[in-house]
């Protein structure tokens, strides 16, 4: 998966709510106001990361919920540089390689096109997106459920401080951990697992602690496939 390209560009962006009465005509619902970014080779190793708040331009402050969920304050976006600049200052960073951005979720990817056309900012970023979340689902055989990343870390026993989520950098080194298993194939390695483990949960009650330990926390993942498998075979014998 890494190779394709010469650098691979975990990036995570985090947003404020535009208030209604000052989107004017830029249908502007949100803004960002921080860019977290790790830069990985083509072996999948960290070669730089990026890490920028950004000062909104018609949000006048963070919103309460945002300050409580990313702990980004007033003072934090009042000293920082607007869009243009921090997004600048990423493709610089970047730099004229043949780079793929990577995403945990299409949210970004939508945010960064649509603000960047509604400031008119040109910027040079690579045009190749890749959104891993909807492939994180497909490996583990989810479908099209949308599992949050810490969530998704938690099942593969990736450790993660929930205090620091929801920050740009550190949700983008998470979520460089998660592509790594997916570029080295142990993803599908752990997917065997889990349906091995779901197989044995089957006839029990419950899935036990021990499940959760010997698979890297797959306890809540094991009871929602045994769930989901019971769901599918009752609608398919009615």
């Amino acid at each position: 998966m890494a190779n394709a390209y010469d650098c691979n560009v975990i990036i995570d962006l985090e947003f404020t709510p535009v208030p209604k009465a000052v989107r004017g005509g830029t249908g502007l619902r949100q803004e960002i106001i921080e860019v977290g970014a790790v830069k990985l080779d083509p072996d999948g190793n960290v070669v730089g990361e990026f890490s920028h708040v950004v000062r909104p331009t018609l949000a006048r402050s963070v919103s309460g919920q945002v300050r409580s969920l990313t702990g980004i304050v007033n003072g934090d976006i009042a000293c920082a540089r607007p869009l243009e600049e921090v997004i600048g200052a990423l493709a610089a960073w970047i730099g004229p390689c043949r780079a793929r951005m990577v995403t945990w979720s299409e949210s970004d990817l939508k945010q960064i096109r649509t603000e960047l056309d509604a400031k008119g900012i040109e910027c040079a970023l690579p045009h190749r997106w890749m959104d891993i979340q909807p492939l994180y689902a497909h490996f583990m055989g989810l479908g099209r459920k949308k599992v949050a990343l810490c969530d998704a870390a938690d099942w593969l026993g990736i450790p993660n401080d929930r205090s620091r989520a929801h920050r740009a950098l550190y949700d983008a080194q998470i979520t460089r951990e998660v592509f790594d298993m997916m570029a080295s194939g142990e993803l599908t390695e752990h997917r065997k697992r889990v349906k091995q483990e779901t197989r044995k949960a089957r006839n029990a009650s419950a899935c036990s602690a021990s499940i959760g330990s010997r698979c890297g926390g797959l306890a809540d993942l094991l009871a929602s496939l045994v769930a989901e498998e019971a769901q599918l075979a009752a609608a398919c014998a009615s």
